[in-house]
């Protein structure tokens, strides 16, 4: 007569067996999700580290669907979650939320943070944070503890047939480079430190294509000169900085060029290159041609431009958030990233290229 012992690993290796049957067997499986980044597509990863870079309070997350601040910098749903309302799926969790374990794993997840960048010196203002380098490591932990739940061999194709998606690079600039007394800044010419990061940014996605990665798309930097956080310090009143944009056009300029190499050089990889900048740099040049009232005046925060720290219950609030393209100091509201995952979903190659995210998906 088999022992409690024996009955109850009889039925964890059934069990096992049933879920991954059931895994690779789904013809209308969704892909999974796997997202690294900064503050732009967090979704509460610094909730749970010791960072002063978080967004869990109000009126962030005004217009979530649950009311409430998730962590999103943000004044309702990011890029990610409109994605995953694409793919049919629930949005992917946090990889430090304490729910992102079992069967929540296999629709993805999320090691963003706020303050991460590509070097690991950039965000040590903040205190903590998941520099990209942890993020990584958190990425092979994850296909451990996915192993264990479907098994090394539905994990590899789990992994190989997922969008990826990286967004890093802005802090590199703005909670680096252009701090004041930047170490950086007297260490490097602009040439020189975008070579650094162009150089150690091809490091991080290589090592992403060794541990299974294919279809990655990877978003340039934005219109750095245009951001309220920006030009709320400018001297004098300007629709946008041309030297803080000029930094931004020569890293994404370097950064299209890497990602042709890497397509070229890495087999089976599709590195799609996302134009944020052009489409970012649209809506503030064209606000009213798409709805927009205000272009470069933050809907939350304070001072000139409502670009002065961050937005807080005690920041200006707008009323109709609708009609900004900034929703804070730094990051965009609802409205745009919905617009901007429509753009990266069906847009033309001046938007994403070589091929958008629904042919990415498609592959």
């Amino acid at each position: 007569m088999p022992s409690a012992m024996e009955n109850f690993n009889s039925h964890r290796i059934v069990l096992a067996a049933l879920t991954l049957m059931s895994y690779v067997l789904r013809t209308d499986a969704a892909v999974a999700m796997i997202v690294f980044g900064d503050s732009l597509v967090d979704t509460g990863n610094n909730n749970y580290i010791n960072s002063i870079a978080k967004a869990n309070f109000l009126p962030n997350g005004v217009d979530f669907p649950t009311r409430n601040p998730t962590g999103r910098f943000c004044n309702g749903l990011i890029i990610s979650d409109f994605l995953s309302e694409y793919m049919g799926t629930e949005p992917i969790l946090p990889v430090l939320d304490p729910n992102a374990k079992g069967k929540n794993l296999l629709r993805g997840v999320n090691f963003a943070s706020a303050g991460a960048g590509i070097l690991d010196d950039t965000g040590a203002i903040f205190l903590q944070r998941l520099i990209f380098p942890q993020q990584i490591q958190l990425f092979q932990k994850y296909q451990r503890d996915v192993a264990d739940l479907i098994g090394p061999v539905a994990t590899a194709r789990l992994i190989s047939e997922a969008l990826y998606s990286v967004t890093m690079g802005g802090n590199d600039y703005i909670n680096n480079y252009l701090l004041p007394l930047s170490v950086r800044k007297r260490q490097y010419t602009p040439d020189q430190f975008n070579q650094l990061l162009i150089a150690t940014f091809r490091n991080q996605l290589t090592q992403i294509y060794n541990l299974g990665a294919r279809k990655i798309t990877v978003s340039n930097i934005g219109p750095l000169g245009c951001i309220p956080s920006q030009l709320s310090m400018a001297t004098v009143s300007t629709k946008c900085i041309p030297e803080l944009n000029e930094y931004a056009s020569s890293f994404n300029a370097a950064l299209k060029l890497m990602l042709e190499e890497l397509n070229r050089n890495l087999p089976g990889a599709m590195f799609v290159y996302s134009n944020g900048y052009d489409i970012i740099f649209d809506y503030i040049r064209n606000p009213a041609a798409y709805g927009f009232q205000a272009s470069t005046k933050a809907c939350c925060g304070q001072g000139s431009y409502n670009g002065a720290l961050v937005c807080t219950a005690l920041s200006n609030l707008c009323t109709d958030r609708s009609k900004y393209v900034f929703w804070d100091p730094f990051h965009p509201t609802e409205a745009i990233n919905r617009l901007v995952t429509e753009r990266i979903l069906n847009g033309p190659p001046s938007d994403i290229s070589p091929i958008n995210v629904k042919q990415l998906l498609a592959l």
